[in-house]
């Protein structure tokens, strides 16, 4: 009995496939940037003015306060799947990850290329956008055990689209990454 579990192991070999997509900064990005080191340099100004006797140090506490509001614009996310299961992860500042989403591909309902006219009916606060509005984009909708759905708009590479094709539903891959 031993034999044929270790037979079953060997057979069954774990998929896996990962991939980072780094996030553009939008107009409005870089025009939030420009204003906080401005909002920063006209704070530090205004302290030197001042003859307080903590005013060095107030300034660089602006300085590092800037550095670190504009460190939070760096975003990436990455896309794991492990035997079906996708876990999404959003990294900001190549330093602080933080799991946003997991879910099963089995439960998958809904898997299209992303136009934003065919999605009207969700909520788009209901929707993570993993990716660049601009990129070659999908649309996921995925059930949830415990009710509801989960709603990502991401990009993944051909080998992430390999693996969705193994585990999700047949019937909505077929025609999707071709």
């Amino acid at each position: 009995m031993a034999d044929n579990s270790f037979a079953f192991e060997q057979n069954s070999m774990a998929t896996y496939a990962e991939q980072i997509v780094a996030i553009k900064k939008t107009g409005g990005a870089v025009a939030a940037v420009f204003g906080i080191w401005l909002l920063a340099l006209v704070l530090i100004i205004l302290l030197l003015l001042f003859n307080i006797p903590l005013n060095l140090l107030l300034c660089f506490g602006v300085a590092y306060g800037a550095f670190w509001l504009t460190c939070r614009f760096n975003v990436e996310y990455e896309y794991i799947i492990t035997n079906g299961i996708v876990d999404i992860d959003k990294i900001v500042n190549k330093s602080n990850r933080k799991r946003v989403m997991t879910f099963d591909l089995r439960n998958t309902t809904r898997l299209e290329k992303y136009n934003p006219a065919a999605i009207i009916g969700i909520n788009q606060k209901e929707i993570l956008f993993a990716c660049n509005k601009d990129a070659n984009s999908y649309f996921i909708s995925v059930d949830k055990p415990s009710g509801g759905s989960v709603n990502l708009v991401f990009a993944p590479n051909e080998k992430l689209q390999k693996e969705i094709c193994k585990t999700a539903p047949r019937f909505l891959t077929n025609n999707v990454f071709k």
